[in-house]
């Protein structure tokens, strides 16, 4: 990512399809993190979405497990996951991760998988 207008372009981007995932299938991701925000392009064709939908769960699957699992990366997990929270992970919290990137990028930039 070069600038602003490209973060704000990727990360609309992934929410959009974060949330129309969430939408049509009832997948929560679980492990919103900058490891797991793909994008491609420049400049204004620049497009983002989320991949890794390894702890992912179905918000249908009545037997997936919800309370007090701990999932995601640790700068990007949301306040009721941190705290082992009482509440069930929703898309709410996989929304407060994306938030925490936006944070994170804007601190330390988004880091090239081949800088160290």
């Amino acid at each position: 990512l070069e600038n602003v207008f490209e973060l704000i372009c990727v990360m609309a981007d992934a929410m959009e399809c974060h949330w129309e995932i969430y939408q049509r299938c009832k997948i929560l991701h679980r492990d919103i993190s900058t490891n797991n925000i793909l994008f491609s392009g420049s400049g204004s064709s620049i497009k983002g979405m989320p991949i890794d939908f390894d702890h992912a769960i179905c918000e249908d699957d009545k037997d997936a497990v919800r309370h007090f699992e701990r999932t995601g990366t640790l700068p990007f997990m949301s306040i009721n996951n941190l705290e082992g929270g009482k509440l069930e992970h929703s898309l709410l919290d996989d929304w407060e991760s994306l938030l925490y990137i936006l944070c994170w990028v804007g601190t330390y930039g988004w880091k090239k998988k081949d800088e160290p």
